[in-house]
């Protein structure tokens, strides 16, 4: 293939690829198209700088299913997900250098179950328990030391 060919077929693909790229915006709570219907599908956020930010699937314009969001650096900073536009299920984040900072879980969108947070080191720093968006159980604190620091009931 000659270097006229190349350049023809670069064109075309660049074409064809705006002719077919969508707008999708969050407009009043719902990821629309530009004529406003409801969006369904992977929605991908950037950064100014053109760094992938999020990924998002999207069902019906609501978020739905599965969400990981990433730092400029392009490392992974969280996943979790949604059921029908709220956040649902088990929620990750990681540092920059990708030790886990903290799991959390929700269910439909209100602090649920179990919820662990590390600090930079690796070490686990709290413990706690949730019901429905309702402190529950026994929280427990860690120092820097790994050792328990405090505990309290709610």
């Amino acid at each position: 293939m000659n270097i006229k060919s190349i350049a023809i077929l670069t064109v075309l693909a660049l074409f064809t690829t705006g002719l077919f790229a969508q707008q999708i915006t969050k407009k009043n709570g719902a990821y629309v198209d530009e004529a406003g219907r409801k969006y369904s599908g992977v929605y991908i956020s950037y950064y100014q700088d053109g760094v992938k930010e999020a990924v998002y699937s999207i069902e019906e314009g609501l978020e739905n299913g599965s969400v990981e969001f990433y730092y400029p650096t392009t490392e992974i900073m969280e996943q979790g997900g949604f059921k029908d536009g709220l956040k649902h299920g088990k929620w990750v984040r990681w540092s920059v250098k990708g030790n886990k900072l903290a799991e959390a879980n929700y269910n439909k969108g209100k602090k649920d179950g179990k919820w662990l947070i590390w600090d930079e080191l690796g070490i686990k720093r709290y413990e706690m328990y949730y019901t429905n968006g309702t402190k529950t159980g026994t929280w427990v604190m860690w120092d820097e030391k790994g050792q328990i620091a405090n505990k309290k009931e709610y």
